[in-house]
């Protein structure tokens, strides 16, 4: 990035620049600052606008907080003509806290927003959203098939495929019989989540909560996906994590029925096969395929150690057995005896 652009648009001087991932970090006087591609919709980007400055004001730590240009707009042309946003940071991540309560309380202030959220909403469309992806995912699968595998991964691919569709139209129908069945509660109203959260989201070598990373949508969603995370990260040993931060969210906000239950809806989503085969055909790296062909292998030979912990969600949820509004699939339950 051009430096003077930023001092031209926004007055500030650019010192001490770092690059962290997709963002770069800077100084101007006393005060950080960061810039990031502006990529999408525009109305999606000043939602999140709003998402920042609202949590900001309820007092969260560690927001990024977009700025307007001396154009009173959020996204500035680049020297190339690629918008980029301008971020000041409201104040400091905690070096100590406690990953699950922080979460609640993010999802609890978030649901306090009262800006109509239409473009980064996901509430109430991941049922759309997930028959839109595996019937993409379908097509691929159908395309290698007929012009016959050209390497380990695709015949990885080809292979385990038919066990993660029928994993996905399980939690569809999961996820269907909950909205039918269920009624949602206060703490089930849409709020500020993660596109993909983890435990390094707001982990030590992180640089915050920054924007561009929110959408608005159940707080089950970054639940899920932080288990998950947990669980591809030590497949044999994820359990104390896991019940240690399901225990410290509901020491602020405790599941309900609907929330449990989309939780376990979202978990059966088999989303970490999914990216893993969408960013092999997006990449051109060779390295990088010859890394996502490990990661698929590992995927499809910890297969049973995820039914394992699907089999095992609701009681480390903290939820007694025997209740049966809150139960696994039968064929999950059948393969764990």
């Amino acid at each position: 990035m051009d430096h003077d652009s930023i001092y031209t648009h926004y007055g500030l001087s650019v010192e001490n620049e770092v690059k962290a991932g997709s963002v770069h970090l800077f100084k101007s006087g006393m005060q950080s600052f960061l810039y990031y591609a502006a990529t999408g919709d525009e109305r999606e980007m000043d939602e999140q606008y709003y998402m920042a400055h609202h949590l900001n004001e309820q007092g969260e730590p560690g927001v990024w907080l977009p700025i307007m240009n001396r154009e009173q707009s959020i996204l500035t042309a680049g020297p190339d003509q690629q918008p980029y946003i301008v971020c000041m940071l409201g104040s400091v991540l905690p070096d100590i806290y406690e990953p699950g309560k922080a979460l609640a309380i993010f999802h609890y202030r978030g649901r306090t927003i009262q800006t109509r959220m239409d473009q980064s909403s996901r509430m109430g469309k991941w049922k759309q959203m997930w028959e839109t992806r595996i019937d993409q995912l379908e097509k691929v699968w159908r395309d290698k098939l007929l012009s016959k595998p050209q390497n380990d991964f695709e015949k990885l691919f080809i292979d385990s495929y038919p066990y993660y569709a029928g994993l996905t139209e399980n939690a569809i129908q999961y996820l269907v019989d909950t909205e039918l069945d269920d009624d949602p509660e206060l703490m089930d109203g849409g709020t500020i989540c993660h596109t993909r959260y983890t435990p390094e989201t707001w982990g030590k070598n992180t640089v915050g909560k920054v924007p561009k990373d929110w959408v608005f949508d159940h707080g089950a969603r970054d639940i899920a996906e932080y288990v998950r995370m947990c669980f591809l990260d030590q497949p044999n040993t994820y359990h104390q994590g896991v019940i240690r931060f399901l225990r410290q969210y509901q020491s602020i906000a405790p599941f309900s029925t609907f929330t449990a239950k989309m939780t376990y809806a979202r978990l059966l989503l088999p989303i970490h096969y999914f990216e893993t085969i969408e960013t092999y055909y997006f990449i051109r790296s060779e390295g990088e395929k010859a890394k996502l062909e490990e990661r698929l292998g590992q995927y499809t030979k910890q297969s049973s150690l995820y039914e394992r912990m699907l089999h095992e969600w609701y009681e480390m949820a903290g939820i007694p057995k025997g209740n049966s509004r809150m139960s696994v699939p039968e064929w999950i339950q059948s393969k764990q005896k």
